[in-house]
C-alpha cells in the first residue's frame, strides 16, 4: 500500500491510501518489482496533486511467532528518505479491545474481527536517522466496530 498526501507544518498528512500489488509475497519475506513500483510512481502524480508520501507494510502472526511493529534490518535498509512507512503487526485475537493508543503514544493499537492490530508510523529523515512518530487517526479512535464481531 502506498500512502499519497502532503507535507504541512511539519508533519505528513496522509490523504489517501492506495493499496496495488508491486510485490511477491513469500511466507517470511516479500521481494519488491521495482519496476512495476517506478510504472505506478510514473502514472498517479499525472492523475491527482498528490505526492507520493509514504509506504505501509504488515508483520503478521507466524504460527506461534507474534508479528510486531519494529522495523527490520531490510525494513530500515529499504525505507525512502523523507517519507513514512508504517508497520501493522497482525495477531490472533484473544478478546476484543477497543482502538486505543499505547502509552507512548506512538501506536494505535485494537482488534478487528478476529485479528489484533497494532500499528507503528517511522520517518527516515534525509541523513538516514530513522525515528518513531504518533499516527494521529481521530477516526479509527472513535470509530465502533462492533458490528464486525
Amino acid at each position: 500500500m502506498r500512502f499519497w498526501g502532503y507535507n504541512a507544518y511539519n508533519k505528513i498528512v496522509v490523504e489517501y491510501a492506495i493499496p496495488y500489488q508491486t510485490a511477491e509475497r513469500k511466507p517470511r519475506q516479500v521481494e519488491i518489482s521495482w519496476k512495476r513500483e517506478s510504472r505506478i510512481r510514473e502514472i498517479l502524480p499525472k492523475i491527482c496533486q498528490l505526492k507520493h508520501v509514504g509506504y505501509f507494510h504488515s508483520h503478521p502472526q507466524w504460527g506461534q511467532k507474534k508479528g510486531d511493529t519494529k522495523l527490520s534490518e531490510i525494513d530500515i535498509r529499504d525505507m525512502a528518505p523523507t517519507q513514512i512507512e508504517i508497520v501493522v503487526a497482525i495477531n490472533n485475537a484473544k478478546k476484543r479491545i477497543t482502538w486505543n493508543t499505547s502509552s507512548s503514544g506512538k501506536e494505535l493499537y485494537g482488534t478487528i474481527g478476529k485479528y489484533y492490530l497494532k500499528l507503528a508510523c517511522y520517518y527516515k529523515s534525509k541523513n538516514g536517522k530513522i525515528r518513531q512518530y504518533r499516527i494521529l487517526c481521530p477516526y479509527v479512535l472513535g470509530f465502533d466496530l462492533t458490528f464486525m464481531e
